[in-house]
């Protein structure tokens, strides 16, 4: 009995379902002023959607990421 279970489609459903729960646990952070948290989990939730194919929410995540990181993670000169 060696039949082989295709379970692709779970694992793609799992990872955007990953990916939008780092998102909205990302805004929580962000709102509460956690900048790196926030980005730390853009970040993981960007490799989420990449697995699962989901260039176009992946593309949106990035540009999200770069907004914080520009806007609120600044150097500021010395």
């Amino acid at each position: 009995m060696d039949r082989k279970i295709d379970t692709s489609a779970q694992f793609i459903e799992f990872y955007k379902k990953k990916g939008d729960y780092l998102v909205t646990l990302s805004e929580n952070h962000f709102k509460n002023i956690e900048y790196r948290k926030s980005l730390e989990l853009l970040n993981q939730a960007y490799n989420m959607y990449m697995k699962g194919n989901y260039t176009d929410l992946a593309e949106k995540t990035k540009q999200r990421f770069t907004e914080i990181k520009e806007k609120y993670l600044k150097k500021k000169p010395s």
